[in-house]
């Protein structure tokens, strides 16, 4: 395997597919990358699209970062590549860094959701229910009908949601019933989370994160999939901590193949690091 960061060249040629790849959306990346790998028959890399903080590039400009079993090969002059064999020796117990976009989804009558979403308006029907009021409507709907109606005992409740959550230390300002229920919400979604990417690392070969190891959450994101049907999104989030080895050789092996879903959209590459 191969580690790959990768910018785009500075000739007016890079700078067109640039500008092409964009107007194709999230997947133009995908496509544009495989400019690397054109003797592959399918699709045999991860990639992580990154913007440039200005000091190995302009500031705003693509970076990639790309895992992949052949060695780019940059004929064409449109990137500037920089390449490393990746073979890391693992051991059981080792304990790493990590970071990866992730693309959480749990399935549903047959049907694919996103976990965050899937988790709030779960919790939104729920507290409904509770007030006997039926359920129907978008979310912000529902969330004006649950402000409208509720008490002091269900405001207290959602409350205790919060204190049982990453943001219990809010509680200490005096917060609103809008911030209140928001807070929950937030809450309940990113519990959600947590169990989604618990249940992952059992699969991957990796311990589960502790109370006492937070994961970080950051850049929730909901894209739109250009030449799909009218509505076509699908989510992405970053997720980044520490974890402890537990199988070397299954955790390898999903590294390699990717962890997730939505990898040609740029999902599933883990990023990892030697503490």
């Amino acid at each position: 395997m191969y580690l790959s960061r990768i910018r785009l060249g500075d000739s007016p040629t890079a700078s067109s597919e640039l500008v092409r790849a964009m107007s194709k959306g999230v997947y133009g990346n995908h496509q544009l990358l495989w400019r690397l790998f054109t003797q592959a028959e399918q699709r045999n890399f991860l990639f992580r699209h990154e913007q440039s903080d200005g000091r190995l590039s302009p500031a705003g400009e693509p970076i990639f970062y790309v895992l992949s079993r052949e060695e780019p090969n940059n004929s064409e002059r449109l990137f500037q590549v920089e390449s490393r064999p990746f073979t890391p020796q693992l051991m059981a117990g080792q304990r790493l860094e990590f970071k990866i976009r992730v693309n959480p989804t749990v399935c549903r009558q047959g049907k694919r959701h996103d976990v965050l979403m899937n988790a709030q308006q779960q919790w939104l029907n729920e507290e409904l229910k509770r007030l006997s009021v039926a359920v129907s409507g978008p979310k912000k709907d529902l969330k004006h009908q649950l402000l409208d109606l509720a008490n002091d005992t269900d405001v207290e409740r959602w409350q205790t949601v919060i204190e049982n959550g990453a943001y219990r230390d809010e509680l200490a300002t005096r917060l609103g019933r809008k911030a209140t229920l928001e807070l929950a919400i937030k809450t309940t979604s990113e519990q959600a989370l947590m169990e989604w990417w618990q249940a992952r690392c059992q699969k991957i070969g990796v311990k589960a994160p502790t109370d006492a190891e937070p994961l970080q959450i950051d850049a929730y994101l909901q894209h739109r999939i250009k030449g799909k049907q009218a509505g076509a999104v699908f989510s992405s989030i970053d997720l980044s901590g520490t974890l402890e080895v537990d199988d070397p050789e299954l955790f390898l092996n999903n590294l390699h193949q990717g962890i997730g879903r939505a990898k040609a959209f740029g999902c599933g590459m883990m990023m990892i690091r030697r503490i």
